[in-house]
């Protein structure tokens, strides 16, 4: 008994330390080649922000805003849930204005469409500088690399809107160039896959919850199940790569993050 006593201490122990530490913001890094860019894209990926404050009363997501200034991307893509339905938007507000600088690039989640508020958190991403993708394409182009970013809203909207949104993007992109997908839900890839995306970016699972290091890569995820596939990291999506962002909450629906921080992805799309 009293070996398991101990063990059962340091077991708390250590949990209480994970989840403290599992609230602290990381910054995780990708890299990818592609044949259809010269020099290097950077691309800075935020998703499952829950309207959550990183930074402090007083200068709220301040953290959040250095590291990504630190990590100069040439755009902002935003993959869904970065406003909540719960929690008051005044942080989600609060990071859009201080990302003024970047071009930033929008698609929703399933929480906005929860909140009951779509209509109005679409407004404001739109008028505080974000372009709000909901199955179109948008070219542009940096430093001479012409690129296709789609977008499309969560496949809350329904399977056929959400198929139908897909075949919109993936018929105005010009597949000659880098072509990028926004979309929340990463256990869609089959349908990602037959569209030939270059390059995935996707969230919704925060990260499986909890991670066992060396073990398993997430617990639970929402749509999954248990022992997710597409907890987080970067996938092979047949024609590209896709890459699942942990997000950035700092708990996960309502329960503590564990060996789980939340996450800022930075995507390095570079020439072969």
């Amino acid at each position: 008994m009293k070996y398991l006593k101990n063990i059962l201490v340091l077991a708390g122990i250590a949990a209480v330390f994970a989840t403290l530490r599992g609230r602290r913001l990381a910054v995780t890094r990708y890299k990818v080649h592609s044949g259809k860019i010269k020099g290097r894209l950077r691309i800075a990926l935020l998703s499952d922000l829950h309207s959550f404050n990183h930074g402090s009363l007083r200068n709220p997501q301040a953290k959040l805003v250095k590291a990504i200034d630190d990590n100069n991307p040439d755009l902002v893509v935003m993959t869904g849930d970065i406003a909540d339905h719960v929690i008051p938007h005044l942080n989600t507000k609060t990071l859009l204005r201080k990302l003024g600088k970047y071009p930033v690039f929008y698609v929703s989640g399933n929480h906005e469409y929860k909140s009951g508020e779509i209509r109005e958190i679409k407004r404001f991403f739109r008028d505080l500088g974000a372009d709000v993708l909901e199955g179109v394409n948008r070219k542009i182009t940096i430093r001479g690399n012409k690129i296709n970013i789609c977008g499309v809203d969560d496949a809350i909207i329904g399977a056929e809107r959400f198929k139908a949104q897909l075949l919109a993007c993936a018929g105005q992109a010009d597949m000659k160039n880098l072509t990028i997908l926004l979309t929340h839900r990463p256990e869609k890839v089959n349908l990602y896959r037959k569209l030939k995306f270059d390059l995935i970016l996707t969230g919704h699972t925060h990260g499986g919850t909890v991670i066992i290091p060396r073990f398993f890569n997430g617990i639970y995820a929402v749509n999954q199940g248990f022992l997710p596939k597409y907890a987080g990291g970067m996938y092979d999506a047949g024609r590209g790569n896709m890459v699942v962002s942990r997000g950035l909450s700092k708990s996960s629906r309502g329960l503590p993050r564990v060996f789980n921080r939340p996450e800022l992805v930075i995507v390095d799309v570079c020439e072969e």
